[in-house]
C-alpha cells in the first residue's frame, strides 16, 4: 500500500518538489546549450546482528537505487539532484531497534521521504539525498537546497562540523547526510576563503546560522569558525599540514549550551602513506560533554543530539592496504579509553569489474557487558554495488 508521512512541513516538502520539477523541466528545454549527466549506483546491503535490546537475531536487506542527475545549464550555474529509492526487508523492521532509530529527530528542514510500501518485515522508501543549485558570481557562490557542508578536517569525528554530523561507527560510513541550507562562500584570496551557511528550522531552536573563514598560514591551512547551532552557540577552528613525512590535523570546538556549562570537543590526527601500498591513521578525540563514569552513560541524549559518543576519551584508527589491484583489505577501529571497550570493524572489498565491487566486513564489539562497546552485539555485513 501507499503511505505518506504527513507532518508540519509537508506543505513546504510540496512547494520544494516544484521547484525541482521546474528545473528540470528548464534544463530539458534547452538540451543543445546543455546536458544533464546520469551518474549512480546500485548497491544491495545484507546485515546479520542481534539485538541490543530484545536479544535476539535480526536480518536486514537493503537494495538502495541512488540516481544522480547533475547538469551545468549555464556557464554561472550547477544543479544536483540525488533521488534514492531503497527497499528494506527483513526481521530486523519489526524491532524495537528499528524503531527507536526511527523515532529520532531528523535534520532536515523540509519533508522529502516517501514510503512507497510499508508491510510487517517490507519498506519501500523514496528520498531526495542531495537537491541543490548553485550560482556562481565572480568570486561568490551561493548554494540552495540540501547539500554537505563539510567543515572540519578530523576523520572520524569533526567537532566543528555541527550542520550534518554523522555517526563514526555507522554501517556505511561514506553515507554521509546533507542539510537543507543557504551556503555562500567567497574566495577572498587564492588560498583564503569566506563562508556564511543558514540552515532554517520550525523555530528559532531549530535553526543553525555560522560562518567560517579559512587561510593558509606557512605550511598549514587553518580555518576558524563560529555561530548557533540549534540552542547552542559555538566557535571553533581547524588546522590541516604535515609533521615530517605525516599528515597533522586537528580541530576543536567550544559549545556555549543556554543553562549549562561550556564544554570543549577536540581531535588530533596523524595519517601516512606506507611503502607497498599501506596507509593509517590515528585520532585522538576529547569529548568534554561525555564522562569517565560507565553508569551516567546518555546513549538517547548522544544519538539526539548528533554527538553519538557518552564517553570522554577516544582513539580511532584505520590500516588499508592493497593486497592486489583488485582486492583491497583494511581494518577500522574506535577505542573508548575510559571503559576500555572498543570497536573493531575487519572489511574486504574485491573489483568485478571497472564498475562493480563486492564487499564484506565485521563489527566485532570489545568490552564489558556494561561498557559504551561491549553492550552491543557483533554485525556482519556483505554488500553488492554497480556503479553507472
Amino acid at each position: 500500500m501507499i503511505e505518506r508521512t504527513e507532518s508540519p512541513r509537508s506543505g513546504r516538502s510540496i512547494a520544494t518538489v516544484a521547484v525541482l520539477a521546474v528545473i528540470l523541466m528548464c534544463s530539458a528545454q534547452d538540451a543543445v546549450a546543455q546536458t544533464i549527466q546520469t551518474h549512480g549506483y546500485f548497491k544491495n546491503l545484507g546485515i546479520a546482528t542481534t539485538s541490543i535490546i530484545e536479544g535476539d537475531t535480526r536480518y536486514l536487506n537493503l537494495s538502495r537505487f541512488r540516481l544522480k542527475l547533475i547538469s551545468d545549464p549555464l556557464p554561472a550555474v550547477h544543479w544536483e539532484l540525488w533521488i534514492d529509492t531503497e527497499a528494506l526487508a527483513g526481521s530486523f523492521l519489526t524491532s524495537l531497534d528499528f524503531d527507536i532509530g526511527r523515532s529520532l529527530d531528523r535534520r532536515e528542514w523540509i519533508d522529502l521521504d516517501w514510503i512507497l510500501v510499508t508491510a510487517s518485515q517490507l519498506r519501500v522508501e523514496q528520498r531526495v539525498f542531495r537537491g541543490f543549485a548553485t550560482i556562481r558570481a565572480g568570486r561568490t557562490t551561493v548554494t540552495l537546497g540540501r547539500q554537505r557542508i563539510a567543515w572540519g578536517t578530523g576523520f572520524a569525528w569533526n567537532p566543528t562540523d555541527l550542520l550534518n554530523p554523522y555517526n563514526p561507527a555507522a554501517v556505511e560510513l561514506g553515507e554521509k547526510t546533507g542539510v537543507d541550507a543557504v551556503h555562500v562562500g567567497y574566495a577572498a584570496g587564492d588560498f583564503s576563503r569566506i563562508e556564511a551557511a543558514f540552515a532554517p528550522g520550525d523555530t528559532s531552536e531549530d535553526m543553525a546560522v555560522a560562518a567560517r573563514v579559512s587561510a593558509h598560514v606557512g605550511e598549514y591551512d587553518v580555518s576558524g569558525m563560529g555561530g548557533y547551532f540549534r540552542r547552542d552557540w559555538v566557535v571553533g577552528g581547524d588546522f590541516a599540514g604535515y609533521l615530517g613525512d605525516a599528515g597533522l590535523r586537528g580541530e576543536a570546538a567550544v559549545t556555549f549550551p543556554e543553562f549549562e556549562s561550556p564544554y570543549l570537543r577536540f581531535t588530533v590526527a596523524l595519517d601516512r602513506s606506507f611503502a607497498n601500498d599501506y596507509y593509517g591513521f590515528l585520532e585522538y578525540y576529547f569529548n568534554g560533554l561525555g564522562t569517565t563514569d560507565k553508569d551516567e552513560y546518555d546513549f538517547f541524549e548522544a544519538l539526539r543530539t548528533g554527538l553519538f559518543n557518552v564517553a570522554r576519551d577516544y582513539l580511532a584508527v584505520a590500516v588499508v592496504k592493497s593486497v592486489t589491484p583488485l582486492l583491497g583489505a583494511s581494518v577500522y577501529g574506535l577505542v573508548n579509553i575510559d571503559d576500555g571497550s572498543a570497536l573493531l570493524g575487519p572489511s574486504l572489498t574485491y573489483s568485478l569489474g571497472d564498475n562493480s565491487e563486492l564487499g564484506l566486513a565485521t563489527y566485532f564489539f570489545v568490552g564489558k557487558g556494561d561498557t559504551e562497546f561491549g553492550q552491543q552485539s557483533h554485525a556482519y555485513f556483505a554488500y553488492l554495488q554497480f556503479y553507472f
